[in-house]
């Protein structure tokens, strides 16, 4: 996989933040950070269908009708964590959950393939495992995410 850096983000409560360590700015790879935004990049309230009504108040991101009216395919709608919010965590939430991860994801099938798991780990909390591969290299990047539904929140990122 071709090895670039980027600015290391975390979830927290309030969203997206910039992980310092010992006074300074922490890098991850880029790739970590594209599965990271894809699957928890906000835009929980509603996604962008491309016909709401002109006036309304839309609870969409504000970039996609903005800067991506016409390209639906690079709009962000992340329906990972509304899935999350959404389902409760049994075999039926879990099929949704998923889909939506598999959703999320697809924009990066075009330099990785991408497997998937969800699992329910216990009545509150599930884990989300996305392996990257490339077919010209034999390292897999493996990211996993729990996600704990009582708090609503992402908890661990490995």
């Amino acid at each position: 996989m071709i090895l670039t850096k980027d600015i290391l983000l975390y979830m927290s409560p309030d969203g997206c933040e910039i992980s310092v360590q010992d006074n300074d700015i922490e890098l991850t790879e880029v790739l970590y950070n594209q599965v990271l935004l894809a699957l928890f990049g906000g835009n929980i309230e509603a996604s962008t269908t491309g016909n709401e009504p002109a006036g309304t108040i839309r609870e969409d991101w504000w970039g996609n009708p903005l800067l991506f009216n016409n390209d639906q395919g690079s709009q962000f709608n992340s329906q990972t964590e509304k899935a999350l919010m959404e389902n409760v965590l049994n075999s039926s939430g879990r099929i949704n959950i998923q889909r939506a991860v598999e959703a999320d994801l697809q924009y990066l099938k075009s330099i990785a393939n991408i497997s998937t798991n969800v699992v329910i780990l216990s009545t509150n909390r599930i884990q989300i495992e996305v392996v990257l591969s490339q077919p010209d290299n034999q390292q897999n990047k493996q990211f996993v995410f729990i996600w704990d539904n009582a708090k609503k929140e992402l908890i661990r990122e490995v």
